[in-house]
């Protein structure tokens, strides 16, 4: 507890500094004498000051993980996936905040968010696939929903820190259109009978 304490604390103090005097103008020095510990403690918590922006990400991919496997494994899991992802859209702080209205001005902090993103990329497939079974065709799949579904939230997210918009509701519309078909249904175009099938062109 002691230690996600102290993370938050420099990651409170680095997205203040972030905003205030600019990115590349702050420091870990600076970071941490606001936090009121040493540079060594710094980086006893984060390899990079970009990294300090998400102090929290492992507790909350782990709580992601087990809220996704925390059902059956059933035929359809894409209900309970937009459900828990619903749910982690929910979950708003001023530090979240900040961090979504520095994404797109500072590329740093892009790059660390998109690096974040694929473990809960990763958890997904690998949910998926728990529940589909294990082949090419499943992994395509698998991996093409979890890169739609997160780049979803973080459009959601970044619109929500920007313009107030609420990302629980305009996620699950964007959700409910984006599976309005049936994603459990196999790809014809990963079959043996329709290999032959012309690829559509424009």
């Amino acid at each position: 507890m002691q230690r996600l304490e102290t993370r938050r604390t420099l990651a409170e103090h680095a997205l203040r500094l972030f905003r205030d005097q600019g990115y590349d103008e702050t420091t870990v020095e600076q970071i941490a004498a606001a936090a009121g510990v040493s540079q060594r403690t710094f980086f006893l918590h984060f390899p990079t000051k970009a990294a300090a922006a998400f102090p929290d990400h492992e507790e909350r991919v782990a709580d992601f993980i087990e809220r996704l496997h925390g059902a059956s494994i059933h035929a359809s899991p894409l209900p309970h996936l937009c459900e828990v992802m619903l749910t982690g859209l929910g979950i708003s702080s001023p530090m979240r905040r900040s961090r979504y209205r520095l994404l797109a001005k500072v590329s740093a902090l892009g790059e660390q968010d998109a690096r974040t993103d694929r473990d809960y990329e990763e958890a997904i497939a690998s949910y998926l696939m728990l529940n589909w079974g294990d082949s090419v065709e499943v992994r395509v799949r698998a991996n093409a929903i979890a890169n739609a579904v997160m780049g979803v939230a973080r459009a959601c997210l970044i619109a929500w820190s920007e313009e107030g918009i609420d990302p629980q509701h305009v996620c699950y519309e964007i959700l409910q259109r984006m599976f309005g078909s049936p994603f459990e249904v196999p790809l014809q175009s990963l079959h043996p009978e329709s290999s032959a099938r012309a690829v559509p062109t424009r």
